[in-house]
């Protein structure tokens, strides 16, 4: 009989949002073991006609302002955070 264990869906650390757009803030850990942080961005939208709702990778010349405004506020937090690690306070990340 084969164990399949389930696996528990991973959540970001953190959230940053301003407008449609995120950034979804990962705690990750290299195969040395050494732990870092990383983001990812995303654009939510949903359409009007049919009012389906999703997310993308791909942004307009419109949403410059929240880019800069996500990439800085998660770049700012991954320092505050990675200072921490360094320190060998992980159990005090903040949220």
């Amino acid at each position: 009989m084969n164990d399949i264990t389930k696996k528990t869906p991973l959540k970001p650390a953190k959230t940053v949002r301003h407008g449609a757009v995120a950034a979804s803030i990962w705690k990750r850990q290299s195969p040395s073991g050494f732990e870092y942080f990383d983001f990812s961005l995303s654009r939510s939208w949903k359409a009007k006609s049919s009012g389906k709702e999703g997310y993308s990778s791909n942004f307009f010349q419109a949403n410059e302002e929240e880019l800069s405004a996500v990439v800085k506020e998660a770049s700012e937090w991954i320092a505050v955070q990675q200072a921490s690690l360094l320190e060998g306070n992980d159990d005090e990340l903040l949220v």
